[in-house]
């Protein structure tokens, strides 16, 4: 039957069904919206839904390293959706003002002495030559806003004192397993007070700002960080990324590009018996043996959540709901909101002693006099009480990371991270860069001149006169926007006091059930919140498919 004959006789059906008097009361429509016909008000006509064999939710790196797995194992009938425009999830290179590519995103290789994504890359290296990584191995530059330069200063031993917090943190919580977990600045606090003894006032007072340097890794205050998960081993040295998008592209181009549909949102994700149902925003629907869900934690976590305004982009629901070992593993997880901000200059006018100079945050007032006459740890902590940076008035408040790629790679560039909750006000006014730079430029002053040159001036709108030429020329900024963006929420997990990250990894590993897997940075343990742990696990899952298709 013609599609012309078919609406003729449901309108005569319905017509006479409904004893309509004028033809005009009741007009029937045929909307074919994805798999659905809709034939009037009253009656939906379901058609098939879609086929895959494995759809993959999400195409950052893990969501790619799975597809790829899949691909060279001999799967041809795979989905990878993603809801952004473009590959790449939470890397993301962009260009400057010269073309120049940064990374907003991740932007090192961690771990390098175990990790295989790294190993990767340095074997497609040598095929084709192309420098894709460089090793940071300088020495810190501390910078105080006061003092100037701090760092190996033989009076201080700052670096020594930092390693002894390091290892008090790790006696304290390791030798006996029922030590209650506290924030990482309460742990400071103690280990100032039992070892006051033995630190000069100077000691005290800038060690303390030095371990903060910890924030710039998890993207979150030291009053919020746990202190038993702050700090790690480091599995080798860090490279320096040239950039991620070489990364992406080289792994997306592994697997067939019609595998991939971007701008397309999951809505729900449900059981069907042996399969699993996946329903767009759109209205289109697909069926599969398997899917794999890459979104980030503080995405997926929204679909604990009844649906709002706020949560309606990027949340999925699911049916049956998440299981339970997964909703008690959120209960002890967090995301950090580590940021970036690329300053490009003209030209390098400072020193490239260093790639890495950190700038401590200014310290409470009276703080070493209160840590000298505290009686006790609580006491101490009652009293300092938790330092608020909530207002946003001073970049001195909080401690910060440039990245000097003169020293790197020869460009006159800084890029600086920073951490929730100034991540989340930068990125808020990232579209003003005349007043993100105007919140900065103290800081930057201070590094400029710390580092043998004169300040910045400031020519974002207006061009410099012949006598401030000798001087650095801010030519552009750009400003990450990952707290905003609703598809991420945030940079990655976070373990805040009393968290334990662990139950979260064995929760995702374990999968929503047999059919509905789970990749991405927060489920898996060696690399977690690095790029090569969320590679991994793509693979990971990639190769649980695989391995149950051959049992089936």
């Amino acid at each position: 039957m013609s599609s012309c004959i078919f609406l003729r006789t449901m309108r005569a059906f319905f017509r006479k069904s409904c004893n309509l008097e004028h033809q005009g009361s009741y007009i029937a429509s045929l909307n074919i919206v994805s798999n659905t016909l809709h034939i009037g008000p009253a009656i939906q006509i379901m058609t098939k839904p879609k086929e895959q064999q494995v759809i993959i939710i999400g195409a950052g790196i893990a969501g790619l390293k799975a597809a790829s797995t899949l691909y060279a194992n001999g799967i041809k009938n795979c989905l990878v959706i993603e809801a952004r425009d473009r590959i790449g999830g939470r890397l993301l290179t962009v260009k400057g003002y010269k073309g120049d590519k940064y990374d907003l995103g991740a932007g090192w290789h961690h771990d390098t002495l175990m990790n295989p994504l790294f190993l990767e890359e340095a074997e497609a290296m040598k095929k084709d030559s192309k420098k894709r990584f460089v090793f940071e191995d300088s020495q810190f530059i501390y910078i105080d806003d006061q003092r100037g330069r701090i760092d190996h200063d033989p009076d201080m031993s700052l670096e020594f004192v930092d390693a002894e917090i390091d290892k008090f943190t790790g006696l304290e919580f390791y030798q006996s397993l029922d030590v209650k977990d506290c924030s990482f600045y309460h742990i400071i606090l103690k280990y100032l007070l039992q070892r006051r003894d033995f630190l000069t006032d100077d000691q005290i007072k800038f060690s303390a700002q030095i371990a903060r340097y910890l924030e710039l890794w998890h993207g979150a205050s030291w009053d919020k960080l746990s202190a038993k998960d702050t700090y790690f081993d480091h599995q080798g040295r860090n490279a320096l990324v040239t950039n991620f998008d070489s990364v992406v592209n080289r792994i997306g181009d592994t697997f067939p590009k019609d595998w991939i549909r971007l701008n397309t949102e999951v809505k729900a994700i449900e059981r069907d018996g042996k399969n699993v149902l996946i329903k767009l925003s759109s209205g289109e629907e697909y069926i599969c043996q398997y899917t794999i869900v890459t979104i980030p934690q503080s995405v997926l976590q929204l679909s604990l959540q009844l649906p709002d305004e706020s949560n309606t982009k990027g949340r999925i629901d699911f049916k049956p709901p998440l299981n339970p070992q997964i909703q008690e593993a959120f209960k002890k997880i967090h995301f950090g909101g580590l940021g970036k901000v690329v300053f490009e200059f003209d030209k390098c006018t400072w020193s490239n002693e260093s790639s890495r100079i950190f700038t401590l945050a200014h310290s409470q007032e009276n703080f070493v006099e209160d840590v000298r006459k505290a009686e006790t740890w609580e006491g101490l902590i009652d009293n300092l009480k938790t330092p608020s940076s909530q207002l946003f008035e001073n970049c001195w408040d909080f401690p910060l990371l440039f990245i000097n790629l003169a020293k790197s790679i020869g460009r006159p560039t800084l890029i600086m991270l920073m951490q929730s909750p100034l991540s989340n006000y930068i990125e808020s006014i990232g579209n003003d860069k005349q007043k993100v730079y105007e919140f900065f430029q103290p800081v930057l002053d201070k590094v400029m001149t710390t580092l043998q040159s004169n300040k910045v001036i400031n020519g974002l709108s207006a061009n410099p006169t012949e006598a401030e030429t000798n001087s650095p020329i801010l030519k552009n900024l750009l400003v990450t926007n990952w707290n905003n963006d609703p598809y991420s929420r945030g940079a990655y997990s976070a373990c805040f006091a009393g968290d334990d990250a662990l139950e979260m990894i064995i929760a995702m590993s374990n999968g929503q059930d047999s059919r509905i897997r789970f990749a991405g940075e927060h489920t898996i343990m060696d690399g977690a919140g690095a790029v090569h742990g969320s590679w991994e696990s793509g693979r990971r899952e990639g190769e649980y498919i695989l391995e149950h298709l051959k049992d089936h």
